[in-house]
């Protein structure tokens, strides 16, 4: 082993595995889990946890072709729904929207785009089941 650096440690350094993005995700989601810097879905998780600003006020950009109701717009929550919100551009206005769990196709009038909530599994909490 070497001198010690005596550099803070960062969380990605204190990492204990690698991060993970299921089959199942879309390729926008990976692809934006990408442009984050991002192992997988759990950073994603981690960041929304701790609430971090730029997480909350970056603007999520839908892939093309998306937003319809055969190819809704994907929001994912290891939650039992998540709250979404959007700025109207003409009055700049925050409208808020909750998206369930439920496997519906949620229609927003104001955008004239379908949502949907996809799950990520919580790996943690059903090793403890």
């Amino acid at each position: 082993m070497g001198e010690p650096d005596n550099l803070i440690p960062t969380d990605k350094d204190r990492k204990t595995k690698e991060g993970h993005v299921p089959d199942y995700a879309p390729e926008g989601l990976k692809k934006d889990l990408e442009e984050l810097g991002l192992d997988g879905v759990e950073d994603l998780n981690e960041l929304e946890e701790k609430n971090l600003e730029f997480f909350n006020e970056s603007g999520f950009v839908p892939p093309d072709g998306a937003g319809t109701f055969t190819q809704p717009i994907l929001i994912p929550s290891r939650m039992k729904n998540r709250v979404c919100g959007y700025v109207d551009p003409i009055t700049h206005a925050t409208f808020w929207f909750t998206i369930e769990n439920d496997d519906a196709v949620y229609y927003i009038k104001d955008l004239g785009l379908f949502f949907k909530l996809l799950a990520i599994p919580d790996e943690d909490a059903a090793a403890h089941h």
